[in-house]
């Protein structure tokens, strides 16, 4: 029998296995005795376990899934996808590209917006807090209406929760998001010039026609990606974005009312990480759709004086996990309903701290009490796991 860990090692860095970089906002966990412990590496991959375990289990979206027995000094996480090196995007860069860029954009109505268009969809999402794991597993059909700038209808086929207590909410914030913060959404004349842009040589795509270009903010070191595109074609073909607090807090918070929560409630951010992957593919009318997205948030800060209306609010849609990821694949359906189900689903846009309508409240409220089968947390035997 495999004793408990028991020796002295509590800490121990996060890395990835070819890099050698650490690795941030790793979710280290396990069930022991019924309990779920868990702990969290932070920006330098350095992970505190205060708990003793028979089974640890170790995982990021981004990397194949580690499972110990004892805690060494360094965590080596396999990665998922092919890392391409490090391009140092200089002030000299390429004429070609922004030019190319723009025509993604000038193109992108006619490549990405056209039609209405209803996808099966898979949505996996996985919530880690100190005491606490949740996952959820939803799959269906979703229509996008290409008039509304990609409003979406929702119709569910199935939905399951896991999780470590007797929490039954579903919650699509993570799905939500990756259809909103599309990065095609978002690529537009401003994006292209607020960014330098460099091409990696080494790049070895499908086709002559691909090349990988790599950006960076000129004005915030924490914004920066990668995107392929087909200069043919003139399409994007995938992009991955991280961005952290600083540029995040001034693109996806109203900074009034951070200011105003700030005052009225002592509400402040400390951390806020998004780490953003897509894949786009062409559906059987030429159109581009977004075929796979992966999508990590790690998101910590303190409201010392919430209200009791408030907390009753994030207590029914589920609030309250700081380390998140989520995928989503969609895959087009032949055939085209003419009109939604009756039993669909309205998917509004993602938000993070904004003034709430009592109807808007009330539709978060319904996402959040979707139909849905529930099971308690065994680490030995999950239905599914995210990161494998």
């Amino acid at each position: 029998m495999v004793g408990r860990f028991t020796n002295a090692q509590t800490t121990a860095v996060v890395a990835d296995a070819t890099s050698h970089e650490p690795v941030a906002h790793a979710s280290l966990y396990c069930k022991e005795g019924g309990r779920f412990l868990s702990a969290i590496s932070d920006m330098h991959g350095r992970a505190t376990v205060s708990f003793t375990f028979h089974r640890l289990t170790v995982s990021h979206l981004n990397y194949e899934t580690a499972t110990l027995r004892q805690l060494p000094d360094t965590i080596f996480l396999k990665p998922k996808f092919r890392s391409t090196g490090e391009v140092v995007v200089t002030n000299k860069e390429p004429e070609w590209i922004r030019r190319k860029l723009r025509q993604v954009v000038k193109t992108k109505q006619k490549n990405y917006f056209t039609h209405d268009a209803t996808e099966h969809f898979v949505y996996h999402t996985q919530s880690l807090g100190t005491n606490h794991i949740y996952r959820y597993h939803l799959e269906g059909r979703l229509r996008s209406i290409a008039s509304d700038r990609k409003h979406y209808i929702m119709l569910p086929d199935s939905s399951h929760i896991v999780a470590s207590d007797s929490t039954r909410l579903t919650d699509t914030a993570n799905l939500q998001r990756m259809l909103y913060e599309d990065f095609m959404m978002e690529l537009d004349n401003g994006f292209i010039s607020s960014h330098k842009w460099g091409e990696n040589p080494d790049y070895n795509g499908h086709s002559p026609d691909e090349v990988e270009l790599h950006y960076r903010s000129k004005h915030h070191t924490d914004d920066r990606g990668r995107v392929v595109i087909d200069t043919a074609r003139c399409i994007i073909l995938q992009a991955t974005r991280y961005t952290g607090t600083a540029t995040n807090r001034r693109e996806r918070m109203s900074a009034l009312l951070y200011a105003m929560a700030r005052a009225i409630s002592g509400y402040r951010v400390d951390t806020w990480i998004r780490d953003y992957r897509v894949s786009y593919a062409l559906r059987p009318d030429g159109t581009l759709y977004p075929a796979e997205v992966r999508y990590k948030l790690y998101y910590a800060g303190e409201d010392g004086t919430r209200d009791k209306d408030q907390q009753a609010f994030s207590d029914q849609t589920g609030g309250g996990f700081p380390n998140m990821e989520a995928t989503l694949t969609l895959t087009p359906l032949a055939l085209q309903p003419s009109s939604p189900d009756p039993q669909h689903y309205t998917l509004t846009p993602s938000w993070y701290l904004r003034l709430s309508s009592e109807a808007e409240k009330q539709h978060d409220i319904m996402l959040s009490n979707l139909p849905a089968t529930f099971s308690i947390f065994e680490q030995e035997r999950d239905p599914f796991t995210l990161s494998q």
